[in-house]
């Protein structure tokens, strides 16, 4: 593989609520990063979302309460977020509309653990997230998170597989991943055989189209099989065309999959394709 400057860690193992130090290799885990996932869902390490479910469960996946978030600008505090409350069953595709300005991205970037609220509470799978320790946080989004952007961040040193492998490799460490190499090589190529990149695989991102790169962060997204996607404005750089099939894709995840998708998008239309569509108006959840 070529070059890079990512720094795989051994060192994840006191994450999670009644997380302990495991061994060697693994992240978090009350023995090992295998039973950590076995206690968050004994499903998620045969790979739960890897066959059809289409049900919509009746508990809560996903859960914001009461959450407020500000911004400081100089000495003048600039409120984003004024009380959150909405909750996400799995296997729902869910889009967050909104005019500019009203905290699309905030709060998925809060839900994503990649911010802290000021106040209020976010609960993933009954466990609260929010205020996790960044170790715990760093494997949340590693191991139950897949998140895509509108700006894609691949590593522009990385070839399109290695840039979907690129997750395990942080998670597993070098030895670790060397020994399992071959199963996760084989995974990421089908994933990509999915998006419709089996032809790319070797080449970088600055070879790519831009629906070409956002495809490629789709299947990095699903390398660990997430329980969640989360997806902020993933058509939003895209022409209409190409941001057609990028919904498609996700559509397809979501129905065939199973995938709970929770994605923020300005385009009203992008947005009539998900399940359930939550408004927020200065920073609250109108009434539907």
């Amino acid at each position: 593989m070529s070059n890079t400057t990512l720094v795989p860690r051994d060192s994840d193992r006191k994450s999670l609520p009644g997380a302990t130090a495991g061994p060697p290799g693994g992240t978090v885990g009350s023995s090992s990063s295998a039973e950590l996932q076995t206690r968050v869902d004994p499903r998620h390490q045969a790979g739960a979302n890897s066959t059809p479910t289409n049900s919509r469960g009746n508990h809560t996946l996903l859960a914001a309460k009461k959450l407020e978030k500000s911004y400081h600008k100089g000495k003048v505090e600039v409120p984003v977020l004024r009380g959150v409350d909405f909750a996400v069953r799995p296997g729902e595709f869910v889009a967050i509309v909104g005019q500019s300005g009203s905290g699309k991205s905030t709060l998925l970037h809060l839900l994503g653990t990649l911010d802290a609220p000021d106040s209020g509470e976010i609960v993933f799978e009954g466990n609260r997230i929010d205020n996790l320790p960044a170790r715990g946080r760093d494997v949340l989004r590693n191991r139950h998170f897949g998140m895509i952007f509108q700006f894609y961040h691949l590593l522009p040193e990385l070839t399109t597989l290695e840039n979907v492998l690129a997750p395990v490799m942080i998670r597993l460490g070098v030895l670790s991943y060397l020994w399992q190499r071959q199963a996760h090589t084989e995974r990421a190529k089908e994933l990509l055989e999915m998006v419709g990149l089996s032809h790319r695989l070797t080449h970088k991102p600055r070879e790519l189209s831009g629906g070409e790169m956002q495809r490629t962060a789709i299947a990095r997204a699903l390398i660990a099989r997430p329980k969640l996607l989360l997806a902020d404005e993933p058509t939003g750089n895209l022409d209409q065309k190409t941001g057609g099939e990028i919904l498609a894709i996700l559509k397809r995840l979501n129905r065939e999959e199973g995938l709970t998708i929770l994605m923020v998008t300005h385009d009203q239309a992008i947005a009539r394709q998900a399940d359930r569509t939550v408004r927020l108006v200065e920073g609250r959840v109108a009434a539907a």
